[in-house]
């Protein structure tokens, strides 16, 4: 269709026209004034001419769209000139004092459409201001009136007309018609003030006449009143006060009480109460009396016992033991007795010895008496006397076994009722070889004399045995003699010795040599042995050394071992040793050393190394022919390899992006045992390493050629690939949802080659890690989108001028498309990797939407953009395609709602096998809020110590100024649930009753007026705890927000914006998710969370009484619109709303107004941006709440 379109156009110019009409295209134009061969009609050369409207003057806030303003006109400059376009631009040049008023000067301008540099423009003036004060008309007069009796006077009055020239104002009143006056002259001001601060006042006076009560009441109060636990504590029996008027004009006062619980128990219906009476004036309620009334119901004595029994003793029966009866006693309390408990009962059976029998009341409070008395059963015999042996007894054989010299026994009887024992024995004998030796087994009998069936038995051992050898007196010592006989012998003579036993028996000795023997030469060993009685072997032993000194034994000669050593010229006996010779026999001289070397082999590839055989000889120097020989192998050859004395490790280093990595080391140390080392490597110290792992090899060689490597690895990580983070991030919350946060993608380094071609497509170049490649073919947008993906990235997304300005510069006459688009939302330009749009570059007047279907981009050959249709429309694209991939592998997208605290955020980019990662932090800091102040004065005294919720336990001390937040951790709550809630009070000194209140600001709105959002209270002066659940009935968002507590000594905190004396308050970080709602409790969903009272841990009653008053339900009232920025109205279906009062956030009263009719108009167009609380009270004294949030 496109070629046939050219060829057309080529033959007509009418054509070529029509469709530039129909393609709406900037690109088509581009393209024809290439493509006409034939003369164009001539152009439009003249400037458009343009007319301003007047200027415009009107009130704050009034439109200034030109349709409000006035328009331009414009008519062509020449004959040849279209109609121009019509735009305009703003410059403010003032604004204020107050909202919306503004100049402005539009420049209005007309543009020839077919060239954009023929244009004329004027200028408007545009003012919104307010410079005239309000008019207040029909002011009332001053009033006079009489006050009734309860010195009050309720007047009314016709308020006044208030007027603006704007007609938008703000009115404040000091009193309303009906309200209640005190004696003396009141002063009622109107202010009106319009948006623009002018302010018109007018007033009257109100005097109030007449005279009442100016005196307390008299009150006196009942005496204190002490009874016992379960006595009534109502003042018909604890008494009640005596009152008076206070002065002859007051009248009888009325009376009331409040008691206050100071403690409770030990026992049911013990009470301590603190009472105050209070009598108070019928008409004015400043005038009141009180005192104070102890009451305390409580018994501290114990219960007394009488008649109790005195000691009994009694006499046992056959087993030992004996039954005993006894009369109880009695008890007597002031308060009653519970219980009367004893250890044993009459008629209990009592074993041998004496009983403590105790008795116990127990009276109705826990207070307790005991007594005791004992009963005593006497003694008597039912075991056997207790015996103890000898000890075991050892002896010689033939020794006397009578107890006297072997041991006695001993024995005693066991009880006092026992008789006393009579000893016996009996043996039992083993005898032995030897004469005399014996074992025996002596068993030991003691028995009850009055009982023979009583006794005990014990047995002793009695050895009679000789293990001991006999013992030698005199012994000859070693003997050493020269020979002293013809045959080279010797003949030697010595004393024989003696020996006694221990057990004084015979001993019988004997020798394997006589004294007087002839002995060889050499040493011999003489052996004497003494046997006793019972075989026990004695023996002596010595020896006798013949020395002989006849010499005809030849020398004796030892070589040294063979010697391997390092290569040599000459080795001589100090490097391989010497040989040792030593005469024949002690006749002979000492022999001769000597030695010849007789070479084996010579090692020629190692310079002195040789193999040869050393030959010793010891030479008797009295007959040369009397000698001895041995040999020596000596072998001089270095085969051991060097050695390494230090190695380096293997070692990885971080390139930190760079293609490479330059390495040092300290170079190994080698040493050989013979000689110099040589060392070679493949690399040195300092080398540069690419990425990945390379192996340095060291080798040593000697001078024999032995050789030894060492090799270490050098792994370069990190290198041809380095990431970037942005730095942490720190910002303030936004909203309860908490902040969306958007950065930068991390920067990225390679050294990597990225892809340079793809089939169908031309390369255009790299630019800031990416590859960008122009196709060759034409397709639709979406096809487009998919190619670029199917090859692994995306259509071309553009981030800054430079970026365009280089794709641009590679275009060369093409135009194609990119990645951007507005398909989701029309007129919300966005690009396909969602990436925010930081840089446009439309072509004049674009984007249009021509036809309302042009959602897709192009870029055209000068780089300026323009929208273009999805389908049927064909352009060649541009596909951008990464060197290296990034992803974020840890925290929230950019973009994302981050809660309060901490987040951390990783990205890894990657190239092929090179990785590099890098983090950086997104803080949320949620201490800057719009919460309302609220703080003790003084928090010394008494402060708030711990708080526990959930995961949430916070210990804390008295803080600086009365007040606290703690961000950190937050309380994980979830919609509909249930949890315990304690709170604990800290105190410097003395312990005082605090009070506690407690809110959540459930929706996250900066405040907590809310339905629901005063979720506890109580009283207490210890940890106090309660449940608290989690409101249901809600849209129940995701919501990071606050809870509140407040801790007041004296009275509850009025409320959560309240500034009090003494105590403490704090606010926590609370997260709420979503719960989990089951169909066991979809009956639930409807009903409404009461704030709920919690109580000490030891107590389930309340420790003060809480009344709250009335309210009207806040379904009464409805605010609309709400939000709200100019006019609402407020509707209600109470017929009782008298006044109207409206609170800011910080609790300060800004509107006051009584109402005539249940729909009330109210102008807030001049209120701040924030949270306000609008009171409707009734004539009864009940409200009703709303929240109104107020945004411009």
């Amino acid at each position: 269709m496109k070629k046939l379109l050219t060829q057309n156009l080529k033959n007509t110019t009418a054509l070529l026209f029509l469709f530039v009409l129909i393609c709406y295209s900037v690109e088509a134009q581009t393209i024809f004034k290439k493509i006409l061969k034939f003369p164009i009609p001539k152009a439009c050369v003249s400037n458009p001419i343009i007319t301003c409207p007047p200027n415009f003057y009107a009130c704050p806030k009034a439109s200034t769209l030109p349709f409000n303003t006035g328009f331009a006109s414009a008519i062509p400059g020449g004959p040849n000139c279209s109609a121009p376009v019509i735009t305009y631009k703003d410059q403010v040049i003032t604004t204020g004092p107050c909202n919306g008023a503004t100049e402005i000067q539009r420049t209005w301008i007309a543009t020839d459409p077919q060239n954009s540099n023929l244009k004329s423009s004027c200028t408007q003036t545009i003012k919104l201001s307010d410079e005239s004060s309000p008019v207040i008309t029909n002011c009332p007069l001053n009033i006079n009136a009489r006050a009734g009796q309860d010195c009050k006077a309720n007047v009314s009055w016709t308020p006044p007309t208030v007027t603006d020239n704007c007609g938008k104002l703000f009115l404040t009143v000091s009193h309303i018609s009906g309200d209640a006056f005190s004696i003396g002259a009141t002063t009622v001001v109107y202010t009106a003030e319009d948006l623009c601060g002018n302010m018109t006042q007018c007033s009257f006076t109100i005097t109030v006449e007449g005279t009442c009560c100016k005196s307390n009441p008299i009150l006196i109060c009942p005496k204190d009143f002490v009874g016992c636990p379960s006595d009534s504590t109502l003042p018909h029996h604890t008494g009640k006060p005596s009152i008076a008027p206070g002065a002859p004009a007051c009248s009888t006062p009325s009376v009331n009480y409040k008691d206050s619980v100071l403690s409770t128990g030990p026992c049911n219906g013990s009470i301590k109460i603190l009472r105050t009476w209070k009598a108070f004036d019928p008409y004015d309620g400043t005038l009141y009396t009180t005192c104070i009334q102890n009451i305390e119901l409580k018994d501290s004595e114990a219960p007394s016992i009488m008649n109790l029994p005195a000691n009994i003793t009694v006499a046992p029966g056959k087993d030992c033991k004996a039954t005993v009866h006894w009369i109880e006693p009695q008890t007597a309390d002031f308060c009653g007795v519970k219980t009367l408990k004893a250890t044993h009962a009459p008629g209990s059976t009592f074993s041998e010895g004496t009983t403590i029998v105790t008795y116990t009341a127990t009276d109705k409070c826990g207070n307790t008496n005991s007594k005791t008395f004992t009963v005593t059963v006497s003694a008597c015999c039912s075991t056997p006397p207790i015996i103890q042996c000898p000890l075991n007894y050892t002896n010689c054989p033939k020794t006397n076994i009578d107890p006297s010299i072997t041991g006695q026994a001993t024995a005693t009887k066991s009880s006092i009722g026992c008789g006393d024992p009579i000893l016996t024995f009996s043996d039992s004998v083993i005898s032995f070889n030897c004469p005399g030796a014996k074992l025996i087994y002596r068993k030991w009998k003691a028995t009850d004399s009055n009982n023979p069936q009583l006794y005990s038995t014990c047995t002793q051992l009695i050895e009679l045995k000789d293990l001991t050898p006999p013992t030698f007196n005199s012994c000859p010592a070693n003997v050493t003699v020269n020979t002293n006989t013809p045959d080279c012998k010797a003949t030697v003579h010595w004393v024989q010795p003696t020996a006694s036993d221990n057990c004084n028996g015979n001993v019988i000795i004997s020798s394997n040599y006589t004294s007087g023997s002839s002995f060889s030469e050499g040493v011999t060993t003489v052996i004497i042995i003494g046997t006793d009685e019972c075989g026990n072997i004695a023996q002596h032993i010595f020896t006798i050394t013949v020395i002989n000194t006849c010499c005809k034994d030849r020398p004796k000669i030892t070589c040294p071992a063979d010697f391997n050593g390092c290569p040599t010229e000459h080795c001589g006996t100090n490097i391989s040793g010497t040989a040792n010779a030593s005469p024949g026999n002690q006749g002979c001289p000492q022999p001769i050393l000597s030695f010849k070397d007789s070479l084996i082999h010579i090692y020629s590839y190692c310079l002195h190394a040789k193999k040869f055989v050393r030959i010793w000889k010891a030479t008797d120097p009295n007959d040369p022919n009397n000698y001895s020989t041995c040999r020596q192998i000596i072998d001089l050859l270095d085969r051991m390899p060097p050695t390494w004395n230090s190695c380096p490790p293997n070692i990885t280093v971080d390139a930190h992006g760079a293609c490479e990595k330059s390495v040092y080391w300290t170079p190994p140390v080698a040493t050989d045992n013979c000689s110099g080392v040589t060392i070679s490597s493949n690399y040195s110290p300092g080398n540069i390493f690419p990425n990945g792992t390379t192996t340095v090899i060291y080798t040593a060689k000697d001078a024999c050629g032995n050789v030894t490597s060492h090799q270490f690895n050098i792994t370069v990580i990190g290198s041809g690939l380095s990431i970037e983070c942005p730095n942490d991030i720190v910002v303030e919350k936004k909203d309860h949802y908490g902040t969306i946060v958007t950065w930068q993608a991390p920067k990225v380094k390679t050294c990597g080659n990225c892809k340079d071609t793809i089939k169908g497509f031309v390369n255009m170049g790299s630019y800031n890690g990416s590859k960008y490649f122009c196709s060759l073919t034409t397709a639709t947008w979406i096809e487009a989108k998919a190619i670029c993906e199917s090859l692994g990235g995306k259509l071309v997304v553009i981030n800054s001028k430079d970026e365009n300005d280089y794709l641009t510069s590679k275009l060369m006459g093409t135009t194609a498309f990119i990645g951007l688009h507005d398909s989701n939302t029309e007129g919300n330009f966005e690009w396909i990797d969602n990436s925010p749009l930081t840089f446009t570059n439309w072509y004049p007047g674009q984007p249009n939407n021509a036809n309302g279907d042009q959602d897709y981009c192009e870029i055209l050959p000068d780089g300026t953009w323009n929208d273009q249709y999805g389908k049927n429309c064909y352009r060649e694209f541009i596909c951008e395609i990464p060197c290296y991939t990034i992803k974020q592998i840890e925290g929230l997208p950019s973009g994302s709602v981050f809660k309060c605290g901490t987040t951390r955020v990783t990205y890894v980019a990657q190239q092929g096998n090179a990785k590099d990662t890098c983090s950086f932090t997104v803080t949320v800091k949620c201490n800057g809020s719009n919460y309302c102040e609220s703080r003790a004065q003084s928090c010394g005294l008494l402060w708030i110590k711990n708080i526990s919720l959930s995961n949430l336990n916070n210990t804390s001390g008295p803080s600086q100024n009365g007040y606290s937040y703690y961000p950190y951790p937050c309380a994980e709550l979830k919609w509909g649930k249930q949890y315990d809630l304690c709170l604990t009070p800290g105190f410097a000194n003395q312990i005082y009753n605090v009070y506690w209140k407690v809110w959540i600001d459930y929706n996250g709105d900066g405040d907590f007026m809310d339905q629901d959002e005063f979720v506890a209270y109580g009283v207490s002066n210890t940890t106090i705890c309660g449940k608290i659940t989690l409101p249901w009935n809600c849209m129940c968002p995701v919501v990071n927000t606050r809870m509140r507590v407040s801790m007041s000594y004296g009275s509850y905190p009025g409320n959560s914006c309240c500034i009090f004396a003494y105590g403490e308050v704090e606010d926590y970080c609370i997260n709420i998710s979503h719960g989990n709602f089951g169909p066991n409790n979809q009956n639930e969903l409807t009903q409404q969370i009461d704030p709920v009272e919690i109580f000490t841990k030891e107590n389930t009653k309340p420790l003060i009484e809480v009344r709250t008053t009335g309210t009207i339900v806040e379904e009464d009232l409805q605010l609309v619109p709400n939000p709200a920025q100019s006019i609402i109205t407020l509707l209600t279906t109470s017929n009782e709303a008298s006044k109207l009062r409206v609170y800011d956030a910080k609790g300060r009263q800004i509107y006051f107004n009584s109402l005539q009719e249940i729909n009330y108009r109210l102008d807030v167009s001049n209120w701040n941006d924030g949270i306000y609380l609008i009171v409707l009270e009734s004539r009864s004294g009940k409200k009703i709440l709303k929240k109104l949030n107020v945004i411009h």
